[in-house]
Formats: structure tokens, sequence, C-alpha cells
């Protein structure tokens, strides 16, 4: 189907590209104790994109049978499309696919008793509690055609879990504990049950905190959270609208000289890894913060014309959409310190687990604050109890410029793989 429309698009276009994406997913899902749902979803569909005297038309389908009419549509839309003038690869990476083949070993019924086998575990330690898990499975591809010569294709995977449990006490507290992973193929994960446990044992006492100002340990996950701040005024699309607070900084040192962050879409393990981008940019591995300095933007082919930067693979879109500067896998280098040293040096301080929401945060100026779901006071390396009704607010960009340390160990959660983040000094409202 596809090499008809190239026929249909041939010398009425000045460059077109035709994108193909199909998957199919199978989630379990368990709620309040109990098996919920389990669902078979497939989705295939095209996207057609076509610059017609410097203007891009755009259009869609889920029928292969009505590609010749969506490149019609696509390219009466032109007319109506935003100026573009870049051009398209002619080449893509090759030689690597986050892909599985163990990903087809998945069975509903194993994985569903190891839900099962997760509830119970908690259940048998909190019996108040009510737990919600869900699995899936995922696997499909990706087809990018264009009118440069390039026809690449490549499969993914993924499998995740997720386990979440909440506690209501006798005085109505509420105890919320979660937690998450994704592998490209089906794998045990007891370490959820195990860290859940643990975060809800250790909360069923209150600590006392007065406001002021606090060391904080932040776990890989809350790191991450608050790692995003940063990492969204790294996008060539903020750059260009003049919303990021990095748009002139390019070189220059801003943060601690421990820093370093990368963008690897072709990480090893990592389910949201990619040969090529869905322009058909081939995947880098690229330092987006090196030693402290901003050392480039993520972009997609229109960002990187306009602001004269090269693209080095981060253009994502669905086939529904146009593309836009998207992260692939977030990688921060690990420090030095093991986080137990760490703990256990921190003095009388917060370990933050969860953040309920950081809705409050600036992305042009790095002021954040955010309500603890989840986090304990350390009392001389010891978790003392739950840090009850407590916010943190402070400035992202200045607490990474300062004295911070980070954890020789490392999790990923999902896309993101962090240490855990020391601060000294964190502003809290208790």
């Amino acid at each position: 189907m596809i090499d008809r429309v190239r026929g249909v698009l041939s010398g009425r276009a000045r460059w077109y590209d035709i994108i193909h994406t199909w998957g199919a997913s199978t989630p379990l899902s368990f709620a309040n104790n109990r098996f919920h749902s389990i669902t078979e979803r497939h989705n295939s569909g095209y996207g057609i994109r076509v610059n017609v005297d410097g203007k891009t038309g755009f259009s869609y389908t889920n029928d292969p049978s009505r590609l010749a009419v969506t490149a019609e549509r696509a390219l009466a839309l032109a007319a109506f499309g935003d100026e573009e003038d870049f051009e398209l690869p002619a080449a893509a990476g090759s030689g690597f696919e986050p892909w599985d083949d163990a990903i087809e070993s998945f069975d509903t019924a194993r994985e569903a008793a190891g839900a099962e086998e997760d509830i119970a575990a908690i259940l048998a330690r909190f019996p108040a509690a009510t737990v919600d898990a869900g699995i899936s499975r995922y696997a499909g591809g990706m087809r990018l055609v264009n009118s440069r010569g390039l026809d690449a294709t490549f499969r993914s995977c993924r499998y995740s879990a997720s386990l979440s449990a909440t506690l209501i006490m006798d005085d109505g507290t509420r105890i919320d504990a979660s937690e998450s992973m994704s592998a490209l193929a089906p794998a045990a994960h007891p370490e959820l049950r195990e860290t859940i446990i643990r975060n809800i044992g250790n909360a069923l006492s209150v600590a006392r905190l007065p406001s002021g100002t606090v060391p904080v340990l932040l776990t890989p996950r809350a790191f991450a959270r608050l790692a995003g701040i940063v990492l969204s005024g790294l996008n060539a699309r903020s750059v260009w609208k003049g919303i990021s607070p990095f748009g002139e900084k390019r070189g220059e040192r801003i943060f601690n000289p421990s820093l370093t962050v990368r963008d690897n879409p072709l990480a090893a393990g990592f389910p949201d890894g990619y040969p090529f981008d869905d322009e058909g940019v081939a995947a880098a591995d690229k330092v987006m913060i090196g030693a402290g300095r901003i050392e480039r933007f993520i972009t997609d082919l229109k960002h990187a014309q306009k602001l004269g930067i090269p693209a080095e693979g981060n253009g994502a879109r669905g086939f529904s959409s146009l593309p836009y500067p998207s992260y692939s896998n977030i990688i921060i280098d690990p420090g030095m310190e093991p986080r137990e040293a760490i703990l256990a040096g921190m003095g009388r301080g917060i370990l933050v687990e969860q953040f309920i929401g950081l809705g409050q945060s600036n992305t042009i100026t790095g002021d954040f604050s955010g309500s603890l779901e989840l986090a304990f006071l350390v009392e001389n390396g010891r978790i003392a109890g739950r840090v009850k009704d407590c916010m943190i607010s402070d400035n992202i960009f200045r607490l990474l410029a300062g004295d911070i340390v980070m954890s020789a160990e490392r999790e990923r959660m999902g896309s993101v793989l962090a240490p855990s983040l020391f601060l000294p000094s964190v502003n809290c409202t208790g």
C-alpha cells in the first residue's frame, strides 16, 4: 500500500514521508485486591507528511485502503501549513532494536498468578490495605519511508508492571505507596512488593519536623521528577519560543560539575530506545549537561533548522501527529558515595520517596514546590517515621549548582536511570 502512495506523491511535493506504526498490547489489572480486567488491544495507522512550496501538510488514517485519499488530503492541506525549510534524511540508523524475543513468552495466567502473590504478600503484612496492580505486554514496530529513498523498519517491545497500596489508619491518615518497573521481556519483580511493604512499615509512625531548611535525600524516582524541570528547558521548541532559561547559555557551567545528563536512545535494555527517530534521523548517545555545562538541546528537524543546530535523533510522533522534540532514555551519571553512607551522614533531614505533584513548578525560573506523598524523617542515619503534611519548595537551578552529592547506586524508572541525590539545605514547610 505504501509503495502505491509513492506514485501519488511523486513530483507533487518538494518532499514527503510516510510513517506506519503498529502494535498489540495485553494489559491485566487488579483493583481493590481483586482481579479487574484483561484486554487485548491492537493499533495500526499511517501518517503522511508532505512539503509543497515550502509549506507542510499532514493527514493520517487507520485504513490502509484510504492511503491514496489521505495523501491527497495532505497535499491539499499543505497550503495552510507551517513554512518549513528543512530536508529529510536519506539514510537511517540500523543494527539496533529495542526488542527481545522473550516478549512472546508473556503468559496471562502466569502474570495474573504473580500479581495475586504480590497482593497476598502485602495483605499478609497489612490486612487492611487495598492493593492495585497492573501488568502489560506490548509488541509492535514502525516503518518510515520518504522521498529521498529512505525505507527503514524496526520492532519494539515492552513489559511493564506496577503495584500500589493504600492503608487508611484509625485516625483517618492515608498512606500511599507505589512502585513500578519496565523491561524488554517478562521478568520477576518481587522488589516491587518488598519496597512497598518496607515503605508502609516505615510510615506507620509519624514524625514531626518544624519548618525551616533541612538536608534532603531524594530517591532516584524523586530526583527524576525534579530533573524534569531542568530538562524541559533543554527542548529546542522551548528555546525557539523564547521560554527556555538556557536558550543563550550553551557552553556555560550552570550546575555543579558532578552533574552529567545524557540522552541515549541506544541504551541496551531500555524499552524506550530506537535506532532512528520518527523522522528517520539516526539515533545518537549525546550529553545534554556535561560536568554542569549546558551542552545541547533535544530537537526535531523543524526546530534544528530554526535554531541552526544539528538534529541528533529526537523527533517523536505517532501516526496521527506531526513530529516534536522528545527525550528518549535519560541517563544521569552516578557519584562515588554509597547511598547508605550518604544517609548515615546526613544528620537530621528528610528522605523523599514520592511527590504528590509538582504543579506549582516554574520551568523558566526553576522555582518549585511539591507536597510529599511519601517521605521520612531521618535522624542519625535511621528512619524515624513518616513526615506528614510536609512540603518542600526551593529553586532547582540553585540547588543543583550547590554542594550536591549523588549516590554510586542508580535505579531505572521507566526511561530514566538516576542515582539518589543529596541536597544539603532545602526549604521545608511542615
